[in-house]
């Protein structure tokens, strides 16, 4: 009987460790973040069911497409959840959408992208 109270206390202690963390977590969450569905990924905060975006106009590469583009999301985020928010390198879910471009300068590179916000 004693075996049995045991292995219920750690069975609902071990339940508990989950909740725990997910607790501690949610406290961290403040001001509009709040408002949205937020869940542990990879050990960090990421908003589950909110996406941003950026976008940026033509230039000469895509690479510099792309860095305008996350430099648009990214000032985006942290305009409306904070510097905690806004790092790109931690985002769930990216996704890049790059075109050609024929502009009077000549040919060039626009890009957009979304993510989920995660906090770092």
């Amino acid at each position: 009987m004693r075996a049995m109270f045991a292995f219920m206390y750690f069975a609902a202690a071990m339940a508990a460790i989950p909740y725990h963390a997910s607790a501690d977590n949610m406290r961290e969450v403040r001001g509009l973040a709040a408002m949205h569905k937020i869940g542990v990924e990879n050990g960090r905060l990421c908003m589950s069911d909110h996406y941003h975006y950026g976008e940026t106009g033509t230039w000469p590469t895509q690479r510099k497409a792309k860095a305008r583009a996350v430099e648009a999301w990214a000032g985006f985020t942290r305009l409306e959840y904070g510097n905690r928010w806004a790092d790109f390198r931690v985002a769930a879910a990216k996704k890049f959408n790059c075109k050609t471009r024929n502009t009077n300068r000549g040919p060039g590179w626009t890009c957009a992208v979304e993510a989920r916000p995660c906090a770092n």
